[in-house]
């Protein structure tokens, strides 16, 4: 993880004479993911061949890596085929009612922080709230706090869907998926507030590394002339990223590796900006960096 933003500078072939590049001090694998990357590896050095309940972690290239060690990604648990079965279970969750299979070892990469959402949707259906999850309802993340929660919840996705919710439950609770951005939970928070509840109770629980991540790479977007976000376009987070310095600065380019960067991206431009999402790679960053490098010969 960089401590501060590295500006570089290099010299343009179309005439820009110094040219800086601002990489984020937020880029990299987050805790979470690096905690998953550790857990699989040690698992495969042990067992050889494990199965993952869907990608590890929401990036092409690194699952690609783990899949040469070993790591076999299902859909379904009926495509275990080893005898002796080992079911990784990704770094975003999974549902409850994807693990009752008996006969199978489990090995949880679960980010902490995910957990701890999961605990707290636990603990608000046994109180009986209705519960709403904010985040992209397709997303593993969600799938797996919608399967915790039961048919008492529901997902939004924007403020648009919040303002059209028709709910008669007496309670609710509001609660994010870790990748969110902050400026869509508030929004949906304010929207769900002017509902007719008895009792309304909410939980920041967007992840405080997603939302240094935001913030960061918000404010270097705004000093740049190009924003480029590194990421698995999978990646909610990345996703999410992208989104949001896009708001700032429209010449904002979400890309998975070095080979998406493009030449019209750069050129004119006297300042790069660069961010990446939590499941990217640090290698990712030096790639794309040496790409720049190279447009300018």
């Amino acid at each position: 993880m960089r401590k501060s933003c590295k500006k570089r500078k290099g010299k343009f072939s179309n005439g820009v004479n110094k040219t800086k590049i601002i990489i984020s001090s937020n880029s990299g694998f987050c805790f979470g993911v690096k905690r998953a990357l550790d857990i699989a590896r040690r698992a495969l050095r042990k067992r050889g061949t494990i199965y993952s309940f869907g990608p590890i972690i929401h990036n092409p290239q690194v699952v690609d890596g783990f899949s040469g060690k070993g790591l076999k990604i299902i859909k379904a648990l009926k495509e275990i085929k080893s005898k002796k079965r080992y079911l990784l279970i990704p770094s975003h969750g999974i549902s409850p009612d994807a693990l009752r299979k008996k006969n199978i070892s489990y090995i949880d990469t679960t980010c902490p922080f995910v957990s701890r959402v999961q605990k707290i949707v636990k603990d608000l259906r046994e109180k009986g709230y209705f519960i709403i999850i904010v985040g992209d309802r397709k997303h593993p993340e969600v799938k797996g706090l919608v399967g915790m929660a039961g048919r008492n919840s529901c997902v939004l996705e924007d403020k648009k869907e919040a303002k059209n919710l028709n709910l008669k439950s007496k309670k609710a609770a509001l609660i994010s998926q870790t990748t969110a951005t902050l400026a869509d939970f508030k929004e949906i928070l304010s929207e769900i507030g002017k509902k007719n509840f008895m009792e309304l109770v909410s939980f920041n629980t967007v992840c405080k590394n997603t939302i240094d991540r935001q913030r960061e790479a918000a404010s270097i977007a705004e000093k740049v002339d190009t924003m480029i976000i590194i990421g698995g376009k999978n990646s909610a987070n990345t996703s999410k990223l992208a989104k949001t310095c896009k708001m700032v600065n429209r010449n904002t380019h979400h890309i998975e590796s070095r080979r998406d960067l493009k030449i019209k991206f750069l050129k004119d431009k006297k300042n790069i900006g660069i961010a990446t999402g939590a499941s990217t790679p640090p290698y990712a960053i030096d790639e794309v960096v040496n790409e720049i490098r190279r447009f300018d010969n």
